[in-house]
């Protein structure tokens, strides 16, 4: 009697954990097929692109005012990613990649194929038209800089912060990079990411004038 009630539930038992082993294993696994992903889905790429005259030096400077924008809201410690824009990841790719020698503060890992770019100049120029992919990425221009922007109005804070962050005054083209930034931030926060393509346009478009920090 005692074999025949508990021997089969002994076998069955260690029929059981053969049988889960592999289970647990498969899900594991699928798990962590799916995690990058997840990660790579909230995150994107925002080249800034500087076409025109003195490109080193305007590239580094829009640069740190973007990361300056970058770092304001949703940034912590032990990023992997060159902060946050609108709760998500943004990884910053700076072009043409020969005038990036100035460029610091970087420690993204951006995709060669950006979802925006940001292109201060002419982006109608021959060297803009030249670098980016319509069909591929979001082109869009900084935007017309708030009034008063490196004066006494309300955009005082961002002057105070980039001369504390950089230990001297921004220019116009920190600005615009900040400014830039911060147009991605609230095209991309209500969307929780860049798509849908269509949304993400709109978005920006509503925000080509008048914005204001």
């Amino acid at each position: 009697m005692q074999n025949g009630t508990f021997g089969p539930a002994r076998s069955f038992r260690r029929a059981g954990k053969a049988f889960a082993a592999p289970v647990i294993v498969a899900a594991t696994l699928s798990l962590w097929a799916v995690l990058p992903s997840v990660a790579e889905a909230h995150a994107f790429t925002a080249a800034l692109l500087v076409v025109g005259e003195d490109r080193e030096a305007r590239l580094a400077d829009a640069v740190r005012g973007f990361l300056l924008a970058a770092d304001e809201r949703d940034g912590h410690a032990g990023e992997t990613s060159d902060g946050h824009l609108g709760g998500v990841d943004v990884n910053v790719l700076p072009l043409p990649q020969e005038a990036a020698g100035s460029v610091t503060g970087l420690s993204g890992a951006p995709d060669p194929t950006p979802d925006i770019v940001v292109v201060l100049g002419d982006a109608r120029s021959p060297d803009a038209l030249a670098a980016v992919d319509p069909a591929a990425s979001v082109i869009m221009v900084p935007g017309d800089l708030p009034d008063g922007w490196d004066g006494q109005g309300a955009t005082e804070g961002f002057v105070g912060r980039y001369l504390r962050a950089y230990g001297t005054a921004p220019g116009e083209a920190a600005a615009l990079g900040y400014h830039a930034a911060r147009r991605i931030d609230a095209a991309v926060r209500p969307l929780d990411g860049v798509a849908p393509r269509a949304d993400l346009e709109a978005a920006l478009g509503r925000t080509e004038a008048g914005f204001q920090w």
